[in-house]
């Protein structure tokens, strides 16, 4: 998993080489200069190269902006596919966690791999329109 990146330690108005810059966001040299190839802006006219603080700051702020997917009611997010997908036969177990939440299991219709969706007490009845849902009860309870 991609390790989150926080730019507090940056200073818009400094510069940094590569090194400096690593070393601010505790990450290898190697990522920051892989970083210019998609996208973070580089004073390279001398060397050494020098990274603006507020270029820096733009870029980490970009990269983890988190695309948002819209899924139809009838749909949930697949991790193997990377997409939303609908459960196979439309068939899905409830795992309660407490006493109003939960967990809605079930198989990809495309990959046949799990998927799960976190869910209220309350949302079952709405879901239950398109959803078949049983009840299960959670094993490690």
């Amino acid at each position: 998993m991609a390790k989150r990146i926080s730019s507090q330690r940056i200073k818009k108005d400094r510069l940094y080489t590569y090194e400096t810059a690593a070393a601010s966001l505790k990450v290898t040299p190697a990522t920051v200069r892989s970083w210019r190839k998609v996208g973070l802006q580089v004073m390279s006219e001398r060397k050494p190269h020098y990274i603006l603080g507020e270029a820096l700051i733009e870029f980490l702020a970009r990269r983890s902006i988190r695309k948002s997917i819209k899924m139809a009611s009838d749909q949930m997010y697949c991790l193997s596919c990377r997409m939303p997908r609908r459960p196979l036969g439309a068939m899905l177990d409830y795992v309660p966690n407490g006493d109003a939440k939960g967990r809605l299991v079930g198989l990809c219709e495309a990959c046949e791999r799990p998927i799960q969706r976190f869910s209220s007490k309350a949302d079952l009845v709405g879901l239950s329109e398109v959803f078949e849902i049983a009840t299960k009860v959670d094993s490690q309870a």
